[in-house]
């Protein structure tokens, strides 16, 4: 296409050469080879199948027969090129319906008749030589002629029965046929795309065409093409005007005049305004050139289209090859070459690494930021435009798609496990770092990722009709339900039902108190982890973390072993796992463990696992010496876990103990305040010494509020521990306050007690 195209302003030629050309013209995709970190190609995967060359044998059949009958003109001949026509006609018209009617994911038919294109321009191109081999006097007279009378027969037979065809399935098609029509008679039209397979720098392959088709003399239009070249180039070199013209049609003038500036047709209405190509060129010669020309260019477009189908074979292992086996080029197996001999072309289901985060409680968290007031809903849209532009970074980074939105969340996609792990926790660690510096939305991140099957809906979207596909099917469902996790929704459900409907709450609660307790058992061990995912005694999964299926892992497995990884044992004081350096700023390792099987609704039994990641000198990694996969270990691990209970963490070393949060309460002395003093209580994390969720209150209003009488000192509060306790959960479940630093209330006279086991003063 460089030959006869200028590269400069590229998409205002085709503009100028297809009007509508986004809508014309197939858009090609990229396609990837087996090993998908390096670079796509673009173009259209096309197998190679027994339709597609059964197409070609009857062409070429009925081109012998019908060159046979044109140079003969013997009866027999004639009916038998009718018969070979009608033979070959069929099976055309049955594929290309075909196409029309799964034009879904992409222009299936269009690409059909860039496909076909190849074996038609390969037989018409030497319709010629057939001619001489039967009569080579004729062939030498007559051969171009006979050439495009041969190819107006077809075009005409072929035009006629598409526009057929596109009729009968307008009732299903609600007008996309003619557009599938439109590019097929661009096709026609254009006439050296379906007559030759190449044109060269010298123009010599549009002898057959100037002389067979317009009926012009094709050394005429050489040496006028020459005399028009050297003017060009004289001009160059003497007009100072028209070397200073060159850079506006953005040509170099040190680069001389080559064949695609010649071509182009901005340039031609310059160049034939001058008297000196007006003097060499008279009036006709100027139009017929001009009439070439963009000819050639729409040859160039449309022929770097068809150049860029890349035939395949599928093996029944699933492999995917180039059809050409000297090449040796192996192609990515999720790669779905299109298959015209079968109904709807191609399966519209791909095969994905999905990603979906789910925020808690966000709906709960816009209502109280409502009532907290205006100020309060701006700044948490700030923060959240913040979150969302960083979300945007770290999936440009490991090249995560973005899909959609999806609630209180977001979907993503990619092609690779490791890219999809990566984006994962980067995410968490994101969001914790933006909770420690006060992020409203703070009761939690929830991240699911699998690898599994999705189908493909093309929609339309926005006021450009712009064409889109929208993800469903199974793959997505998976994902949502192993976001949420919780088996005890359908009652919470259930519960805002009847509340909704003006039942007590209270009522409610007690009503459905004994189906929680069976459904929720709560491991206080994991729940003290800032992010956790593990599977209940009652089989329940609870994720506030990160969760991964089994076949997602399968493929990280791989994917480590192929790059060679380096795995190691991971021991923290909750649990074992097995991880790897996931090259992500901030984090040391990555780990990962099985938490079980479990039952989803709507889904099969899922074999889910953890994957946690440690900043530096959260844990100890020891290098696994064993050559075993990661899944391989993650199960040998699991079943011994699973043999001889719950994991019990090494109590050699006191660094990698677990240390929970805590309720504080600070108290202001009455001394120091007008109004009988203040007191604040909220979640002490001791790592962080952030207080989370704080509320503060008059001395007073907390004395009332929390049942407490008498002074607020270690034993007062020992004794009423559990009902403090208990207040305050229940309280700050709805409400919204940004964590503060312990450390500025100390320096305040503050007195700080810690409700552990034991209430004790700070």
């Amino acid at each position: 296409a460089a030959t006869f195209l200028l590269s400069v302003d590229i998409d205002k030629t085709i503009a100028e050469l297809f009007p509508h050309a986004e809508s014309l013209l197939p858009e090609p995709y990229k396609i990837f080879p087996a090993d998908e970190t390096q670079p796509p190609t673009l173009g259209f995967a096309l197998a190679e199948t027994a339709v597609i060359k059964e197409l070609d044998t009857k062409l070429d059949r009925w081109l012998t027969d019908e060159t046979a009958w044109q140079v003969t003109r013997n009866p027999n001949a004639k009916e038998k090129a009718q018969v070979a026509m009608a033979s070959y006609l069929v099976p055309l018209l049955k594929v290309a319906e075909n196409a029309m009617m799964s034009n879904l994911l992409n222009d299936y038919h269009a690409v059909f008749w860039l496909a076909h294109s190849f074996d038609i321009a390969r037989h018409f191109s030497s319709v010629p030589r057939r001619v001489s081999s039967i009569e080579a006097q004729v062939g030498r007279t007559q051969g171009d002629a006979l050439k495009y009378r041969i190819f107006q027969k077809w075009s005409l037979e072929t035009r006629d029965q598409m526009s057929q065809l596109a009729n009968k399935a307008a009732a299903i098609l609600d007008g996309e046929e003619q557009h599938a029509l439109q590019f097929f008679r661009l096709l026609q039209d254009d006439v050296l795309i379906f007559t030759e397979e190449f044109i060269g720098p010298d123009l010599r392959e549009l002898r057959s065409f100037l002389n067979g088709y317009l009926r012009r003399d094709f050394q005429g239009f050489r040496d006028g093409f020459e005399r028009l070249r050297n003017i060009a180039a004289e001009l160059l070199q003497r007009d100072r005007t028209f070397r200073t013209s060159l850079p506006f049609f953005g040509i170099n003038p040190d680069q001389g005049i080559s064949t695609a500036v010649l071509l182009d047709g901005r340039f031609q209405e310059f160049l034939f305004e001058l008297p000196a190509v007006q003097n060499a060129l008279n009036r006709e010669d100027r139009e017929q050139f001009q009439l070439i020309a963009r000819r050639v260019r729409e040859f160039a477009v449309l022929n770097q289209l068809r150049r860029g189908i890349a035939w395949m074979i599928v093996s029944p292992e699933g492999s995917v090859q180039a059809a050409d086996k000297r090449s040796g080029i192996v192609y990515s197996h999720t790669t779905r070459p299109l298959d015209f001999g079968r109904p709807g072309v191609v399966d519209p289901i791909i095969h994905r690494f999905g990603l979906i985060y789910d925020i808690s409680n966000f709906t709960e968290t816009l209502g109280n930021l409502r009532r907290a007031g205006r100020k309060e809903e701006i700044n948490s849209y700030r923060q959240m435009l913040l979150f969302q532009r960083r979300l945007d970074s770290i999936a440009q980074r490991h090249l995560l798609i973005f899909e959609k939105f999806l609630g209180d969340g977001a979907f993503y996609s990619t092609r690779r496990a490791l890219r999809l792990i990566r984006g994962a926790v980067e995410i968490q660690h994101f969001y914790s770092e933006m909770r420690k510096t006060g992020f409203a939305f703070n009761k939690g991140l929830r991240i699911a990722v699998n690898f599994g099957y999705y189908r493909l809906l093309p929609m339309r979207a926005g006021v450009s009709n712009e064409k889109i596909n929208e993800f469903y099917g199974p793959g997505i469902v998976e994902l949502s339900r192993l976001t949420t996790g919780k088996a005890n929704k359908e009652i919470e459900e259930f519960a805002s039902f009847l509340v909704a409907h003006g039942y007590e709450p209270l009522k409610v609660q007690n009503f459905f108190a004994p189906l929680e307790h069976g459904v929720d058992v709560i491991d206080h061990t994991q729940h003290a982890r800032e992010f956790y995912a593990y599977v209940n005694v009652n089989g329940h999964l609870v994720n506030e973390g990160i969760v991964a299926s089994m076949p997602m892992l399968q493929e990280l497995s791989n994917e480590l072993g192929t790059e060679g990884q380096r795995l190691f044992q991971l021991r923290s004081p909750w649990g074992m796992y097995f991880g790897f350096d996931p090259a992500v700023e901030g984090l040391e390792y990555v780990g990962v463990r099985l938490i079980g099987m479990v039952s989803l609704k709507g889904l099969d039994n899922i074999e889910v696992g953890e994957v946690v990641p440690f900043i530096p000198g959260e844990v100890e990694g020891t290098a696994v010496d064993t050559a075993d996969s990661l899944v391989m270990l993650l199960r040998q691990e699991f079943h011994q876990r699973d043999q001889s209970g719950a994991y019990q963490p090494s109590t050699e070393t006191t660094h990698e103990k677990l240390i929970p949060s805590e309720i504080v309460v600070c108290i202001r002395p009455d001394a120091t305040a007008g109004n009988g003093g203040e007191v604040l209580i909220g979640e002490w994390d001791p790592l962080s010494d952030d207080v989370r969720n704080p509320v503060r209150l008059p001395r007073a209003d907390f004395q009332r509020l929390f049942s407490l009488s008498g002074d607020l000192n270690a034993e007062n509060l020992s004794t009423n521990k559990k009902s403090v306790r208990e207040t305050y959960l229940r309280l700050s479940d709805h409400i919204y306050t940004p964590a503060v630093q312990l450390a500025t209330f100390r320096e305040k006279d503050y007195a700080a007690f810690v409700l552990g086991d034991v209430v004790e003063k700070l």
